[in-house]
């Protein structure tokens, strides 16, 4: 008899775990099995393949995020705090009436972005609070993350709806600062205790992937580069210029001393109680110059207008005239006045705030009777139109009742309150306020 065609290998003897050939495979009887009888014909079969391990499996796609028809506070992954909810939600929702209030104009109670350390440290706090991922700095920080940032802010203080936008500016302009300085602090962490550095609340995944970071060669340029800059001298030897507040921002310290005083100081003055020590003597020589130099410049701006005096008595300059010398002599590194920090964009905390919301205010008063005029007129017309018209009459009637308004008889009083003349609707006077634009 022929001998039978050996079958090809099954995958189990192909990619087994090499503990010999098995008499099952795919759940049928093996063809290679060879009863005792026959054990001097058994059937050749090869080796088994070394262990191969499986391929890994594919990785879970990452959760999708709304598209561009979306709400922008909804464009978030599902999983995201928050993520149904809008930052007009969470504002409109109740019970939030005891949080604190955020307020450019600074009422008594309320705080702002730069006016004290309060709102900063929360804008840290909240990043801390949501860092599923290593985000070095503002750039490489995904948008979903910063929406949900800002979201979660929002939880922690109130504002009014008018003001969204302008928070969200300042809310994302202290987030920039903040994360870089608390990456910073962290790598100076890595620098010095290793890996054991890692701050608490930080993941090993996120701890990893920002080690990862700061090895890359382009990390290490950029930040040898800025440590170069900050050791940069000016061109009198100088070095930047130290002040004597720690992380009090400037804005408040000015703040305080006008809720003190009632007085608005003047840059100059802010510059030597943020630069000089309790014996009045400077932090450093550069600090010194820029205040003297100013000094000096308004004495000779004061002496000029004295002696142009029609009465030849002492002219003094105002805080804004001081401050505008101040902004013409002191240096300015990428845009922004050195030795003021944070004044000048608190609108309220700048010598010509007061000045330019009076003239605000009066605008608007001004706008207010213009519209009072106009809404006179129509009521006037409103009457007139009633006169005959007994179904108008008794509407118009109605909705002033409604809204609490005064009643107005134009067949038996003088409508427009001209007087006492008792003119009637035919009096040429009732017609004198009526006056659409």
């Amino acid at each position: 008899m022929a001998p039978r065609k050996k079958p090809p290998p099954t995958y189990d003897e192909m990619f087994g775990d090499g503990a010999g050939t098995s008499s099952f495979s795919g759940g049928r009887a093996s063809s290679d099995a060879v009863p005792d009888s026959q054990t001097s014909q058994r059937v050749w079969s090869p080796p088994p393949a070394p262990h191969m391990a499986p391929p890994p499996p594919p990785a879970a796609p990452q959760e999708p995020i709304p598209g561009a028809d979306v709400h922008p506070d909804l464009r978030v992954p599902p999983h995201a705090p928050y993520a149904r909810y809008t930052v007009e939600d969470l504002l409109s929702a109740p019970g939030r009436e005891g949080m604190d209030v955020l307020d450019p104009d600074r009422p008594p109670g309320a705080y702002w972005f730069g006016a004290n350390n309060r709102v900063s440290r929360s804008v840290s706090k909240t990043m801390k609070g949501y860092l599923d991922g290593a985000y070095p700095n503002w750039s490489l920080t995904p948008d979903h993350v910063k929406i949900t940032w800002f979201k979660q802010f929002a939880q922690k203080w109130n504002w009014s709806l008018g003001i969204t936008e302008m928070v969200k500016k300042e809310f994302e302009a202290k987030a920039k600062t903040r994360l870089t300085n608390t990456v910073s602090n962290w790598k100076d962490k890595w620098e010095i205790y290793g890996y054991d550095g890692r701050p608490t609340g930080v993941t090993k995944d996120v701890w990893d992937d920002l080690i990862a970071f700061w090895k890359l060669p382009s990390s290490i340029r950029k930040a040898n580069s800025c440590s170069a800059f900050r050791r940069t001298k000016d061109k009198d030897g100088n070095l930047p210029m130290p002040h004597t507040t720690g992380q009090k921002p400037h804005a408040g310290i000015h703040l305080e001393a006008f809720e003190k005083t009632g007085v608005m100081p003047s840059l100059s003055d802010l510059f030597k109680m943020t630069h000089a020590k309790p014996d009045g003597t400077f932090v450093d020589p550069a600090s010194e110059k820029l205040f003297n130099t100013v000094a000096a410049r308004v004495d000779e701006r004061e002496t000029q207008l004295t002696q142009q005096s029609p009465d030849g008595l002492p002219v003094k300059l105002t805080t804004e005239e001081v401050d505008r010398i101040f902004e013409e002599v002191a240096p300015r590194k990428k845009d922004r006045m050195v030795g003021i920090g944070s004044v000048n964009e608190v609108a309220r905390a700048t010598s010509s705030y007061s000045s330019r919301r009076a003239q605000e205010t009066s605008q608007m008063q001004a706008r207010l009777d213009t519209q009072q005029k106009r809404l006179d007129s129509l009521k006037n017309l409103l009457d007139i139109m009633a006169m005959g018209n007994p179904t108008m009459k008794r509407a118009l009637a109605a909705r002033r009742e409604a809204l609490g308004m005064q009643q107005r008889d134009p067949e038996s009083t003088d409508p427009v309150g001209a007087g006492t003349s008792g003119e009637g609707p035919s009096g040429t006077g009732y017609f004198d306020d009526v006056s659409l634009p």
